[in-house]
């Protein structure tokens, strides 16, 4: 089947964001399918890619949408309504870019949408919802024992997500609860404490307040417990490096922490030059590889990864929650809305564009 002319958002290699027709015919391998695209989720690295090295591509990297052909092993068919995510990479395809109406879909790293679950949420929940999994379950080395992973047992263990109202911290509270992690605290603006809650957390703090590392030790002392986990999700400060680097999250959350040891279990969503103790989460691990993005990687972590993203997918119920997804429409008025959220002007929000561009 060829592939329909659409509309899309192109990354150029100027970094610039343009809408650019396609008229690309995508050949399906065995295992993939190509989807008609409902909804694209918008997310940071639609843009920030470009600055390490990564452009010239239909830029996008979670969709849902709807199966019109599929490769003969791929286990999906026709009419499957499916979500996911696509990877990263220099020299990308244009084929597995979002942000057009008609997009390839890998096996590896797409599920059908459970029962009850609108695509316009599907469209944002697997790119977060993978980073905070691999934050927790590779990167801090904890287990799931409910999907086959094992690791340290997180029951009645303390951690604390930095940037909890962030997307990945989102993802990461409701992860963290699944996982039997107690207590949760997390930092984002007070306006937001109430949601957080909701969602798992066990206790906010504000990170503008100027004593909130004293505030955590505090807390973590009222409750008699160590707190020696800290999942990073927001990395504030870090790039460009601050002048002072105390005003950075990873070294806010590393003083938050009761003991400041080898023990220590840290996790962040960028590379961290100034405390290389803080291990990388991905939003996506090639099989098989024992490097991704530059960084080693335990050639387990996609397969664990997999695992856990299946448990939380196959269900409704089980799947992550967004308390606030904003519908746009179109090219043109997606391309201000990523640049809105690559500049860090959202919070407690995720952004979809409702196709055809």
């Amino acid at each position: 089947m060829s592939t329909p002319t659409s509309k899309s958002i192109y990354l150029n290699a100027d970094g610039q964001l343009i809408v650019k027709e396609i008229n690309e015919t995508y050949k399906l391998d065995a295992s993939q399918a190509l989807v008609k695209v409902a909804y694209s989720g918008i997310n940071v690295c639609d843009l920030k890619f470009f600055y390490f090295g990564m452009h010239s591509y239909v830029t996008g990297f979670e969709f849902s949408g709807t199966v019109i052909e599929a490769g003969s092993t791929s286990p999906f068919k026709p009419g499957d309504e499916v979500f996911g995510m696509t990877r990263a990479a220099h020299a990308r395809p244009s084929s597995i870019g979002a942000h057009q109406d008609f997009a390839i879909a890998d096996a590896r790293t797409f599920f059908r949408v459970p029962s009850g679950l609108h695509l316009k949420d599907a469209a944002v929940t697997t790119l977060v919802l993978h980073t905070a999994v691999d934050g927790i379950f590779n990167c801090l080395r904890f287990g799931f024992p409910v999907a086959g992973i094992s690791g340290d047992d997180a029951t009645g263990k303390a951690i604390l997500i930095w940037g909890g109202a962030s997307s990945v911290g989102i993802a990461a509270i409701q992860v963290a609860k699944a996982a039997g992690f107690s207590p949760i605290f997390t930092t984002a603006s007070t306006k937001n404490h109430a949601t957080l809650l909701g969602l798992g957390a066990s206790q906010c703090f504000d990170y503008k307040s100027s004593t909130v590392v004293d505030e955590i030790h505090a807390a973590t002392k009222k409750l008699g417990t160590t707190l020696s986990t800290v999942f990073d999700t927001v990395s504030i400060g870090t790039y460009p490096p601050p002048e002072d680097v105390k005003t950075s999250s990873p070294w806010l959350s590393r003083q938050s922490c009761s003991i400041d040891t080898a023990a220590l279990k840290l996790a962040s969503t960028v590379p961290m030059a100034l405390d290389t103790s803080f291990v990388m989460s991905q939003s996506y691990r090639p099989d098989g590889n024992v490097s991704s993005m530059g960084f080693p990687q335990d050639p387990e972590f996609p397969t664990r990864a997999r695992k856990v993203m299946e448990w939380f997918v196959e269900s409704t119920d089980k799947c992550v929650k967004f308390p606030n997804v904003k519908v746009v429409r179109g090219a043109e008025a997606g391309i201000p809305e990523i640049r809105r959220v690559c500049g860090g002007l959202v919070s407690m929000e995720k952004v979809v564009i409702e196709h055809p561009m």
